[in-house]
């Protein structure tokens, strides 16, 4: 039934000429073969593509001709097949094939050529055809490597929008140090791609040559924040001070990326001017926008950043306010006794009240650290020594603490006043002792014990609204 299969071939039916050549690849006559080798030129691709898996199977030398034609075919993939059906030839005429397909249009019939050359254990004979065999696998850095011999393949490969990974090319690209990369990378801030976009914005960065500066900063305007924070990085790189402006307006940017990127640039600028924007970011709600602040004051090294570093020392992170310390130690060694701290005296008793345990803490050990607070009021006088005052923080702080909604912070709250054995906190545990738990009115109904055959202590008045009333013998 052999030639009606072959009649089936010349039918109007794509689908009927491709299921006719898949039969006759099984048979493997001659005409079989002939029939095979002249639908190679059928108008369906996927006709031409039956017919070069065929032709594989076959494995006969009279094909090789017609094969090597098909590495013109217009559809990637019958090439591809091509590609594949060669390498199991394997002879001087074939590898010249599959070495002229290292610069075929498509990466993927680049990379399968690529592959099946090292399968037949060809070696590239000079610096060109590395390239091309670098640049075919992917390998971009490693053609970059061989230096301006490899500009043209990658700069094609860049042009090329089927491929995957033109991230990689720009990357590559910036290896290379010819002033002839600046160009088609900086063109390539205008990608359709973000992942392309953001590689030129990083290689710019790496190349830093001045003329990229100026489109580096209208690409903080990019619709990506990942595009918008690899521009303000690059900014960062260049070291250019007129990018002051355009930075410190990206520190508002909604996206805390794209904020951080931005404070590690103006950190790198080391312009004193970056401190003030720098600083209304103190209280950034990310934390990585936090920590980045306080690395960019320590860069810049200007004393103006003291006040914003001290308000730092609340923050909720403990990294942050270790960093903040560790900075704020080299830029003023005695910062406690500055006019900057007395500035934050306001903002750390503010603090105090902060629902936040830690935030409470740092605000009183900043507090007692401080030197030389003014006199606000007569029963201020106390918090002239630091270990009164934060005596009185503490206090304060497990005083509110007692009020949590949390059982557990109650207990702990009633059993710290107890240790700290303060009469002021006398009244508290009185009215602690009509809790809803049982625990913490046991442990208040102790802690009164305790505190109620001790001398009174003068009342010093705290933030507005919880104030520490005298307590009478």
């Amino acid at each position: 039934m052999q030639w009606w299969t072959l009649q089936q071939v010349k039918f109007r039916n794509p689908q009927t000429r491709r299921q006719a050549v898949e039969k006759l690849a099984e048979t493997r006559t001659e005409e079989a073969i002939d029939c095979m080798i002249g639908a190679l030129q059928d108008d369906d691709h996927e006709v031409r593509l039956a017919a070069v898996k065929g032709l594989a199977l076959c494995k006969d030398p009279r094909t090789l001709p017609a094969l090597i034609q098909g590495m013109r075919d217009p559809k990637p993939e019958v090439r591809e097949a091509v590609v594949s059906t060669l390498t199991q030839f394997g002879d001087v005429t074939c590898i010249e094939v599959l070495v002229g397909a290292l610069r075929d249009l498509h990466p993927g019939v680049r990379s399968r050529a690529a592959h099946a050359l090292d399968t037949l254990g060809w070696k590239p004979a000079n610096e060109l055809q590395k390239v091309a065999r670098f640049n075919a696998l992917g390998e971009y850095h490693n053609a970059a490597s061989l230096g301006a011999v490899a500009l043209d393949s990658l700069l094609g490969t860049l042009r090329d929008t089927q491929c995957p990974n033109r991230r990689l090319v720009v990357e590559a690209l910036s290896q290379i140090g010819d002033e002839r990369v600046l160009k088609p990378v900086t063109s390539a801030l205008k990608d359709i791609d973000p992942h392309v976009r953001v590689a030129a914005a990083e290689a710019l960065g790496t190349i830093r040559d001045p003329r990229s500066v100026e489109p580096l900063k209208e690409l903080l305007h990019d619709s990506d924040p990942s595009v918008r924070a690899a521009a303000a990085n690059a900014l960062g790189k260049l070291s250019d001070n007129g990018s002051l402006v355009k930075l410190t307006a990206s520190l508002k940017n909604p996206d805390w990326s794209v904020r951080r990127a931005s404070v590690e640039a103006l950190g790198k600028l080391k312009d004193p001017r970056g401190v003030k924007p720098l600083a209304s970011l103190i209280k950034d709600p990310d934390h990585a926008v936090r920590e980045a602040v306080v690395e960019a004051l320590g860069l810049i090294k200007h004393i103006s950043a003291v006040e914003p570093l001290i308000l730092a020392l609340t923050d909720t992170q403990a990294s942050i306010r270790h960093a903040a310390a560790g900075v704020l130690r080299k830029l003023d060694p005695e910062w406690e006794q500055s006019e900057a701290g007395r500035r934050t005296i306001p903002a750390l008793k503010a603090a105090l009240s902060s629902k936040e345990y830690w935030v409470r803490q740092a605000a009183a050990d900043t507090l007692a650290k401080l030197r030389g607070m003014p006199k606000t009021e007569p029963s201020f006088n106390g918090f002239s020594d630091p270990v009164v005052y934060k005596r009185t923080a503490a206090l304060q702080a497990l005083l509110q603490a007692l009020g949590d909604w949390d059982r557990d912070i109650r207990l702990a709250a009633a059993e710290a006043l107890a240790r700290l054995a303060d009469p002021r906190g006398l009244q508290a545990l009185v009215k602690a002792q009509d809790d809803a738990d049982q625990f913490v009115r046991h442990t208040a109904h102790q802690g009164v014990e305790k505190l109620s055959g001790l001398p009174q202590r003068e009342a010093i008045e705290l933030t507005p609204g919880c104030e520490i009333a005298t307590l009478s013998a």
